[in-house]
């Protein structure tokens, strides 16, 4: 298959740089356009007017690799209508440095990535991994990812929907099976630090994100809390998850 990799941490990202061997392993043709800086918490945003720089780039595994100067969803559009010889099968994005569960998902660029090429008809999928995940556990989960995305390719999955999965930072002797979920309405407890620059000037400064791990009983923080993968199809009028759990079956 073709396959167009994208990220928001960058193309410098070793998880990117993971993903892309495991899936070229499995003998597909690579793309990759990444942001050639960190994009996080990009959303769905693009670029309109203003052009954008592309460097190429060499990538372990990869046909074809690109850094651009643009956002994930920036880097997903030029990738599948200008860079790739021919329309992707299958769009991937990440590994993302962090979980993308509960409302995070609308944050996220990683998965504003992925949900532009499901709103274009191509089949996508998210991937997210905590900081700290073993690096067994993380190689297992690139190359389990690649399998289930093949798959996913001719699953009857909901329209417009991006296959969002999320891996625990557990070893992999602890590793449970994954499951279908809902997202979690669990919140980002942040605010703003105000400072004053030495010319006097105010600025305000996000301070580290916290979690509110209140999570509700069987979405994806609290699977993940007990060592599950998850899987969810997001959707933009969402469905029953319980629908599709043959999806992970026999794998």
């Amino acid at each position: 298959m073709n396959i167009l990799l994208v990220n928001d941490d960058g193309f410098d990202s070793p998880f990117l740089q993971l993903l892309c061997r495991a899936t070229a392993a499995r003998g597909h043709h690579v793309t990759v356009c990444a942001p050639a800086t960190q994009q996080s918490a990009k959303s769905h945003a693009y670029t309109v007017f203003q052009p954008l720089l592309a460097q190429k780039r060499q990538m372990d595994g990869a046909d074809q690799a690109w850094a651009i100067e643009g956002t994930p969803v920036d880097c997903c559009r030029i990738g599948f209508m200008s860079i790739c010889d021919k329309r992707p099968d299958l769009v991937i994005s990440g590994i993302n440095h962090g979980y993308n569960t509960g409302f995070a998902v609308y944050v996220s660029g990683t998965v504003g990535a992925a949900r532009e090429a499901a709103f274009q008809g191509i089949p996508a999928m998210a991937l997210s991994a905590e900081y700290h995940t073993p690096p067994e556990t993380l190689s297992f989960f690139a190359d389990w990812a690649v399998t289930l995305a093949e798959r996913l390719v001719d699953y009857p999955a909901p329209a417009f929907s991006v296959c969002n999965l999320n891996v625990p930072p557990v070893p992999m002797f602890e590793l449970k099976e994954p499951r279908m979920c809902d997202i979690t309405r669990n919140l980002y407890k942040d605010s703003y630090e105000h400072r004053k620059s030495p010319r006097g000037d105010d600025y305000f400064w996000l301070t580290p994100l916290e979690q509110d791990y209140e999570s509700t009983p069987g979405s994806d923080q609290d699977l993940l809390a007990k060592g599950h993968i998850t899987c969810t199809f997001l959707t933009p009028d969402g469905c029953d998850q319980q629908q599709y759990t043959d999806f992970l079956t026999g794998l």
